[in-house]
């Protein structure tokens, strides 16, 4: 199933085929149509129009929302109204989805997780500095970063070229969102946390970045971390055999797989999870493969790179993707 968050409410859709569904007011309609009472009531309990109030009821919602979406589908029925005439279903095409996140809901991201993309790193250097960094930053545990849940972007939004920077990078991810709330949970026991997937685009600022305390600040950006289209859930994927990759322009710059992760994800949901509450509609993101800008452009010893053509600009249109998950697309568009 594909969960989608669309229009000016933001309201929970199922994706079906080319439409998006209304996941609340299909079901609403179904129960009327069978004869329940206070049919919107039973409706906005058993499946919520907001996001993380729809994951807190986890397989209950679903399985209310295929009914739903069956009946409403359905040779029958075939309605696009459910009750008091509101519309339930929608063109995709001509429908605005959102980043598949609420606005409380926490960002994890993972640092240094894909040992080809920070070696590549280190051989593009001769900088004895930055090489140690770089080792340094693969060596012992999990390593994550925040990232601010307000400026996301999903699919088809303009990113902004930040102003703060002549060099702006990509990094293709997968993200995990959380379905249940949880603390202190083992590695071995994460899988049954994880509600679904999204991909991801972890939009990155390399001008002068340092490790230190003010990281963050080359990774937090209005329109600055991709997700989307929409949450898969679907219990057959393996989450440690998820392909993804991503094009600039039409040329494939990476290809990777969440089996490449140096610390995979139940390895991050213990180390998140040590003291501190995950909550249904956080995510955790897988870290990059190998391909990035900044892994395949070489240094001088001062850290300015001899060529910055990977590196991306104004008008520039990148994709990310995955068999499994879908496409997320963004054109760069100079900083207003």
């Amino acid at each position: 199933m594909k969960i989608a968050v669309f229009g000016p409410d933001r309201r929970v859709g199922i994706i079906e085929n080319d439409s998006v569904i209304d996941a609340n007011g299909a079901y609403a309609k179904y129960l009327a149509d069978t004869g329940a009472v206070r049919a919107q009531e039973h409706a906005d309990a058993f499946v919520p129009a907001g996001l993380n109030s729809f994951i807190e009821e986890g397989a209950a919602a679903l399985a209310a929302s295929r009914t739903a979406v069956e009946h409403v589908t359905g040779e029958s029925t075939g309605s696009t109204t459910g009750v008091h005439g509101r519309q339930i279903v929608f063109a995709l095409g001509q429908t605005r989805l959102h980043p598949p996140i609420e606005g409380p809901s926490r960002i994890f991201a993972a640092l240094a997780n894909f040992s080809a993309h920070m070696q590549a790193a280190a051989k593009n250097t001769t900088d004895a500095a930055t090489v140690e960094t770089i080792n340094k930053l693969q060596a012992g545990g999990p390593k994550y970063f925040m990232k601010d849940a307000r400026a996301a972007s999903t699919d088809g939004d303009p990113v902004r070229y930040p102003a703060r920077t002549t060099l702006m990078d990509y990094e293709a991810e997968v993200a995990v969102v959380i379905g249940k709330q949880v603390r202190d949970v083992a590695a071995g026991d994460f899988t049954p946390v994880i509600y679904g997937y999204t991909l991801a685009n972890d939009w990155s600022i390399r001008s002068n970045v340092s490790f230190g305390p003010d990281f963050q600040y080359s990774k937090n950006f209005d329109t600055g971390t991709g997700l989307g289209p929409w949450i898969v859930v679907d219990e057959s994927i393996d989450p440690l055999d998820i392909p993804v990759g991503l094009k600039v322009n039409g040329e494939v710059r990476q290809d990777g797989n969440t089996d490449q992760m140096v610390h995979d994800w139940g390895a991050f949901g213990a180390h998140l999870s040590r003291d501190l509450t995950l909550y249904p509609g956080d995510m955790i993101l897988s870290g990059t493969p190998k391909g990035t800008a900044v892994d395949s452009s070489k240094r001088e010893p001062d850290g300015t790179f001899l060529d910055d053509s990977a590196f991306l600009k104004p008008g520039d249109v990148v994709e990310v993707f995955s068999p499994l998950l879908g496409t997320l697309t963004n054109e760069i568009v100079k900083a207003d």
